[in-house]
């Protein structure tokens, strides 16, 4: 069995036999998924990754997110969202040319094997969302100072959301996800899913009048007491769209670069 198969093992090993947290939406909280060897060296490849030399930047998350995509999202959002996952040509030829072997066999693992993935997620989280056509995003992300995201659900066409907290300590570890019953942050504090090393948080989105509680959840702005940056491995199943979903995906999209047309040119000025 190659390495890649045990990785993908023991994450649906971790995956299956991990609690379901309930409040205030039901989400998957693992801890210590890979061995701690492995690990350390993930993490170590990931912090001296130079994202703004060797990668395209994904056009989302703000000037403070630098997300490199490793499968296309941006090929499948202009698809309309109904193309298969494929790997982004120029940032996952440039992560092979690099001599980070443990985060290029972490890729491997799980782009080659997300049907597995996919299946152990969707045996502890029930969702309406199902879909057995999918595509699968995934990104490694870095955030700097002034990064923040409002409340939100996430899309409709998500069906799993999957963060993988890549930190080499805990020393930021207030920079978690917090997660709320409502979008107003109730309860006002909300439930700090603390951002430490070696993490996997999963959930299955789901917004108001849907059958589960919506999944309200938010990165407050990190503040200049962030050490370095903030770096994770971020994934998504999302499923094909209907013609609404399609046409407000296009609307949407259709804002986005008329807002990054206004910035560039506020830029320039």
């Amino acid at each position: 069995m190659n390495e890649e198969q045990n990785m993908i093992n023991n994450i649906v090993d971790k995956i299956k036999n991990s609690q379901v947290h309930s409040e205030p939406f039901e989400h998957l909280i693992i801890d210590n998924l890979l061995p701690n060897d492995l690990y350390k060296k993930i993490a170590t490849e990931l912090q001296e990754q130079d994202f703004y030399f060797n990668y395209k930047k994904g056009d989302y998350g703000g000037k403070e997110r630098f997300a490199a995509d490793i499968t296309d999202y941006s090929d499948w959002d202009n698809g309309d969202c109904n193309l298969q996952t494929k790997m982004h040509s120029v940032n996952y030829k440039k992560l092979l040319s690099t001599n980070s072997t443990n985060v290029i066999n972490f890729t491997k693992c799980l782009t080659e094997n997300h049907e597995k993935f996919y299946s152990a997620i969707y045996s502890k989280l029930l969702t309406e969302r199902f879909s057995s056509d999918y595509f699968f995003h995934l990104s490694m992300v870095k955030d700097e100072i002034g990064y923040k995201i409002a409340p939100h659900t996430d899309a409709e066409m998500n069906i799993f959301t999957i963060l993988f907290y890549a930190p080499l300590s805990d020393i930021n570890k207030n920079f978690g996800l917090h997660v709320y019953h409502s979008e107003n942050g109730k309860p006002p504090s909300g439930k700090n899913l603390d951002f430490i090393p070696n993490r996997m948080i999963i959930f299955a989105p789901s917004k108001l009048n849907e059958e589960r509680p919506p999944t309200w959840h938010e990165v407050k702005k990190i503040s200049n007491e962030l050490i370095g940056s903030r770096n994770s491995f971020q994934m998504f199943f999302y499923g094909k769209s209907s013609p609404k979903r399609i046409k407000n995906l296009k609307i949407a999209r259709a804002h986005r670069l008329r807002v990054a047309k206004l910035l560039r040119r506020k830029h320039v000025k």
